[in-house]
């Protein structure tokens, strides 16, 4: 099951709705406290209540990232006793297509969560149409009302998705119960291979220990990208770790990457291309090669492995790294892209970065990317919420369409001014 889409609206900075199509390249772009983080978070706050343990519709946390204290806090406004209308649109391996829209209502007195409407459509019919007719969710319990076929139900949800239906009348109900349960099953393996890199990675240890069990994501902020490595170097043959090493060749002139051990213990080291017994700590070394570590790791552990995650989401993953390396950072994206094929592999990137953008054109106009597969998103609080989110395509050659007025226009900004003060000073 693959993810095509999402909407929301009354949350963090949005008062309007915002609907957002998702392809297997989805790059969100835009000025600081535009609202980037927040659509590009949005997923996880929304596949927590997708989960199969889920306790509450919108839960507050993902890993180690913390969404707010309670219900208030993510609605715009922070008004009380407001809802927050959620969708998600997904595709099966078959071709169907699901979406369900959930209206979740905050009752802050009681920091509770209620789903009072529900839609589940498939295949743009609409299956299931629910209505929460209380104002109180305690003494209401889950009774429901379908608008469909004009019947109460008991309907227990386990997060934004309805866990059991219990009618006196079953008929009509069992394929429906089916669609509900073939939706939770796909989406919970969704679930479970979605990931998250925040502009907050990991900071490097001097030191790592290898745990019994075998790595296979470099986990919240990019921690276990050194075991990992581990992993792969004890365990298999050792192919990421040389992957790993080459990238960062090719972008610090000749230096490589290696494990020296220590005991139990070992370190990731970088070494001299001139004299190998030179090694430098990656503990020691610059922040740039820290922060991309676990991207370029997970990227290349995924195309060796051909082991593809779901929805992966990464915040500024050219922090720190100098321009210079931006574009071969966009390549790893392209090249999982196209090896993941059908696997139902998206990333959704923010990134503030004009390299990047212009090597996704660059592969675009060589013929090297499909221009189906990627959207940017330019998101800016300029001129108002219909306006908010502006969709640019990629032409066939490498042009873009509806690309807003001063978008990485700083550099040519800049030159203008260097001119006009030479003239002036004669």
């Amino acid at each position: 099951m693959r993810i095509s889409g999402f909407s929301f609206k009354n949350y963090k900075a949005f008062s309007g709705e915002v609907n957002l199509d998702l392809r297997p390249m989805t790059i969100l772009i835009g000025r600081n406290n535009s609202g980037k983080s927040a659509i590009a978070r949005f997923p996880l706050l929304m596949a927590k209540g997708l989960a199969p343990n889920a306790e509450s519709p919108l839960e507050l946390e993902f890993d180690r990232l913390d969404f707010g204290s309670s219900f208030k806090d993510i609605v715009h406004n922070h008004m009380p006793h407001q809802s927050i209308p959620v969708s998600g649109r997904f595709l099966s391996r078959e071709g169907d297509s699901y979406e369900f829209k959930s209206r979740v209502q905050g009752y802050e007195e009681l920091k509770f969560q209620v789903v009072t409407e529900f839609k589940l459509i498939k295949n743009q019919k609409i299956l299931l149409d629910l209505i929460y007719p209380e104002t109180d969710p305690i003494k209401g319990g889950e009774t429901y009302t379908d608008k469909i076929r004009d019947r109460s139900l008991n309907v227990h949800f386990r997060g934004l998705l309805p866990q059991e239906i219990v009618t006196q009348d079953t008929n009509g109900y069992q394929d429906l119960i089916k669609n509900i349960n073939e939706l939770r099953d796909s989406v919970s393996s969704f679930y479970n291979r979605l990931t998250y890199l925040g502009p907050f990675r990991s900071e490097p240890q001097r030191y790592y220990r290898l745990g019994g069990g075998r790595v296979r994501h470099v986990g919240p902020g990019g921690a276990r990208a050194g075991e990992l490595l581990a992993d792969d170097n004890l365990r298999s043959n050792g192919d990421v770790l040389r992957a790993v090493s080459d990238w960062f060749a090719g972008q610090l002139g000749g230096w490589t990457i290696d494990l020296a051990q220590q005991g139990d213990l070992f370190s990731i080291v970088l070494v001299n291309p001139r004299d190998p017994n030179i090694q430098i700590n990656i503990a020691d070394a610059g922040a740039g090669i820290a922060q991309v570590l676990p991207i370029v790791v997970q990227r290349q552990l995924e195309l060796i492995s051909g082991k593809w995650g779901s929805l992966e989401i990464v915040e500024q993953p050219e922090l720190h790294l100098h321009p210079s390396a931006h574009g071969d950072l966009a390549d790893l994206y392209i090249d999982a892209i196209k090896m993941a094929g059908d696997a139902g592999l998206t990333f959704l990137l923010e990134t503030h970065s004009e390299n990047f953008i212009l090597r996704m054109r660059r592969r675009v106009a060589e013929g090297k990317l499909d221009p189906n597969q990627v959207i940017i998103y330019w998101v800016d609080d300029e001129f108002g919420e219909e306006k908010r989110i502006v969709p640019i395509e990629i032409l066939q050659d490498g042009d873009v369409t509806d690309w807003p007025k001063g978008v990485f226009s700083e550099d040519f900004k800049e030159v203008r001014m260097i001119r006009k003060a030479q003239k002036e000073r004669g």
